[in-house]
């Protein structure tokens, strides 16, 4: 998922440091407060927290931030660093914009199956589905009315990173899975672009997306 991405920070270095047979205790807070906190990858809690660190057994520590909905932030704490002197460390994590336009769905990436209201036919349905899906959609990549299988484009979205911009991208697919009792099944492929430019699952989909689910359980579904 996305909140994988993390930002680490280059430290500036004091003109004087801390000898390094100290310890010190630094109070570490964050923006926004609350951010679960990882000292070397090891559960510290949620900011504000107080902690030693001892110097003289190692020169540097990983002071890791996350939260819901912000990509995380990595702070290397050194001996040398500025924190040391004032005693308090401050995390700042981004937002993740991505985050704000997405939700989750049980059809994310797995199918939903909802069962047909026995008042519609066969062809009822297919045209109540065509007419929500490219309501939410800009077009459809491929559809057959005697299996009910739509496929739509894709839509994509571009939002920004610490380590610049990514998409999210999701479509829309579904078909009937069974046709007496009426059974159709539907899922919303969510997917991320990687600094690499390849993609991976996403956990998330656009509200958009969870809006048109809802819409058909509700004009497709038995009541």
């Amino acid at each position: 998922m996305i909140r994988a991405m993390i930002r680490t920070v280059a430290v500036v270095i004091a003109p004087l440091a801390v000898g390094c047979d100290a310890t010190r205790q630094i109070t570490i807070t964050s923006e926004p407060a609350g951010a679960f906190v990882q000292i070397d990858g090891q559960n510290a809690g949620n900011a504000p927290i107080t902690q030693t660190f001892d110097f003289r057994s190692k020169y540097t520590f990983i002071i890791a931030g996350s939260m819901s909905g912000y990509f995380t932030e990595e702070i290397v704490l050194s001996n040398r660093h500025p924190s040391l002197r004032s005693g308090s460390l401050r995390i700042v994590l981004q937002e993740d914009e991505a985050w704000k336009a997405t939700t989750t769905s049980e059809a994310t990436n797995a199918w939903l199956r909802i069962q047909i209201d026995p008042k519609l036919s066969a062809e009822g349905m297919w045209q109540k589905l065509i007419d929500a899906v490219t309501g939410a959609y800009s077009s459809l990549e491929q559809m057959d009315s005697s299996s009910g299988y739509i496929r739509s484009v894709a839509t994509v979205r571009k939002f920004r990173s610490p380590k610049g911009q990514f998409s999210v991208r999701t479509r829309f697919t579904g078909s009937v899975a069974q046709k007496e009792p009426l059974l159709y099944k539907l899922k919303i492929e969510a997917e991320f672009s990687t600094n690499s430019g390849d993609w991976s699952p996403y956990t998330r989909v656009f509200k958009e997306d969870e809006a048109l689910i809802e819409e058909l359980q509700s004009r497709l579904g038995t009541k």
